[in-house]
């Protein structure tokens, strides 16, 4: 069958089953419908009283109010619209992602169809968590389309217009949420001449940023703190040893199909040139985690975060029963995430940006979810790395991607309407 005719057929499934789930209101993340009531409660919060007005105390979301304010000044409260407004969403998101790689392709001077770039793009439909967002009314999508749009800017042209688009959409997605502070770490890098630190667009970029920047202020001062009192309960701010390997572990798992199609004269090299630091870190992970983690460091709760990699590791005891060589083969996994972060990351200053705050952020929360990373590694990783990757077969990487994330779909599904429920 002729490649275009065979990914427009992938295509036809992929958006098959997202409106599928659409209409009914899958919750393949496992996780839609306790969100969903945090979730109106905001919505109705907002409805019922002047911004002004609002007790934070009932506010029920761990995020900046960005999404609710939008909600409250279109004036949606009925369900049916919410689900289209979020629909709208996530359709555009879809529509900016495919975009941005266009403009990628043309910069990069890549050989790769359009229709293949939108087959890849529309790959993030796939994601249970993305999914399980769009059809239950959550909060997180609304950031990817805000951070997708401050790059889409970011890369168009030069003009004045696009500069303060950029800057502007990066600032609202860290009002969607606070993690997305790498984009506003992106963006500011992206713009900052480093040759001439007295330039005259320096100060505009730090202007602008503080202008947008400012309202913030208020939010964290009327939580006193970073995040909203009702999340703060159960949300300590504090370092946790324990949660790197998890972190790392979650990152190996998206990694695995970039890596898989990587070309392997590159990761010999890296090896080859990072093997003090690949035999070391091995040692560290084995000194810091293999004590740590004890029993009672695992998340009690089989519906609790800890991503796929540390569920099959710990809980379904699928490989190994003895909890002591249920360690030895988690830090393993997850030194091989380390090493793969390590890799990417030396591939492009904004993934080692991306990498770097949420390595610092979620080292600190209590629980670490999947959800924080899906499908965030896959669009970055596309548009830092592989769209400047004149060797990669986009064929086959739409191929391996589609493989595999609707293998992930699938087994979410499985995992969370027959083992949890």
């Amino acid at each position: 069958m002729n490649t275009k005719y065979s990914l427009i057929f992938f295509n036809c499934l992929i958006y098959l089953s997202f409106l599928v789930g659409f209409i009914l209101k899958e919750n393949s993340a496992g996780g839609g419908e306790v969100d969903f009531a945090h979730i109106y409660n905001n919505i109705i919060l907002f409805k019922n009283y002047e911004f002004s007005e609002i007790n934070w105390l009932k506010y029920e979301s761990s995020s900046l109010p960005i999404y609710y304010l939008i909600i409250k000044y279109l004036g949606i409260y009925n369900l049916k619209y919410l689900e289209i407004f979020n629909l709208i969403i996530s359709f555009s998101v879809i529509f900016i992602f495919y975009n941005i790689l266009v403009l990628l392709k043309k910069k990069n001077k890549l050989n790769v169809e359009n229709y293949i770039l939108f087959s890849i793009s529309s790959l993030v439909l796939l994601s249970p968590y993305f999914r399980t967002s769009t059809f239950w009314i959550l909060e997180e999508n609304i950031g990817y389309l805000f951070m997708l749009l401050s790059s889409y800017f970011a890369l168009k042209s030069q003009s004045k217009i696009n500069f303060i688009s950029s800057i502007f959409f990066a600032c609202l997605a860290f009002y969607s949420r606070q993690s997305y502070a790498f984009v506003i770490l992106i963006v500011f890098f992206y713009y900052y001449n480093f040759n001439n630190i007295f330039a005259f667009r320096n100060f505009i970029l730090i202007i602008l940023f503080s202008i947008f920047l400012i309202p913030s202020l208020y939010f964290f001062y009327q939580w006193n703190g970073l995040i909203p009192p009702y999340a703060a309960l159960d949300r300590t701010i504090k370092f946790q040893l324990v949660n790197l390997p998890i972190i790392f572990s979650i990152c190996l798992f998206y990694l695995i199909p970039f890596i898989i199609l990587e070309d392997k004269i590159r990761i010999l090299n890296f090896i080859k040139i990072k093997k003090i630091i690949i035999v070391i870190s091995l040692f560290c992970l084995f000194f810091l985690f293999y004590e740590s983690i004890r029993t009672s460091d695992v998340y009690y709760d089989i519906k609790l975060g800890g991503g796929i990699i540390y569920k099959l590791t710990f809980h379904l005891n699928i490989i190994i029963q003895d909890f002591n060589h249920q360690k030895i083969l988690f830090i393993l996994i997850s030194w091989l995430g380390f090493l793969s972060i390590l890799y990417y990351a030396s591939k492009s200053l904004n993934l080692t940006i991306f990498f770097l705050i949420f390595l610092i952020i979620f080292s600190s929360a209590n629980i670490i979810f999947q959800e924080y990373f899906d499908p965030m590694i896959f669009i970055l990783i596309l548009i830092f790395y592989k769209m400047t990757d004149t060797k990669c077969n986009f064929t086959h990487l739409f191929l391996i991607l589609c493989g595999y994330k609707s293998t992930l779909l699938i087994s979410n599904i499985i995992y969370y309407y027959k083992i949890v429920n």
